[in-house]
């Protein structure tokens, strides 16, 4: 029998996309300037159409928002680029970049998912520490990122990446 993933067109183009952005980056090895330790303004948002609006419990990238020993975060893909993770040091928690929003471009800021709004609420806006594990993939955030650059808040993210991602040939 023939997989199911040939015979479903949906499947097998996120299947193609998942490749894609999960294979290997060019940069993911951050220059030794790089700062270990970021310093950042981090608020919180939860999965709910109240945070999300038509993107509800998705991530950016498709999935599912992530609760666990790695937590997504969202941020401007220029600053952290998409897959970068790194631990909140005030309060130990994991997170990893796989969503952005309007709100993150050009600044220095997080957005931290939370399973709850209450917990939203309650953590409001912090100045913290972020301690980086590991940076994310620069030609990753812009590959995801270009198709979707009508949207001004996109366009900025792209415009940076370019500037930071070396050209092909």
């Amino acid at each position: 029998t023939t997989p199911r993933l040939f015979t479903n067109p949906a499947l097998l183009a996120a299947t193609i996309a998942v490749g894609t952005f999960c294979s290997g980056c060019s940069t993911m090895t951050t220059p030794a300037a790089a700062p270990k330790k970021v310093p950042v303004t981090a608020t919180a948002y939860s999965s709910g159409a109240k945070c999300n609006g038509a993107w509800a419990h998705r991530n950016a990238v498709g999935g599912r928002l992530k609760a666990g020993p790695v937590t997504s975060a969202a941020a401007d893909w220029s600053r952290f680029p998409l897959g970068t993770k790194f631990k909140v040091v005030e309060t130990g928690k994991v997170y990893e970049i796989d969503d952005y929003g309007s709100a993150m471009v050009g600044k220095d800021k997080v957005d931290l998912y939370h399973t709850n709004y209450r917990d939203v609420y309650q953590w409001g806006v912090r100045t913290v520490t972020l301690e980086i594990i590991e940076w994310g993939c620069p030609e990753k955030s812009l590959a995801l990122l270009r198709p979707r650059s009508r949207a001004s808040h996109v366009r900025r993210m792209v415009e940076a990446l370019e500037d930071q991602v070396p050209k092909a040939g």
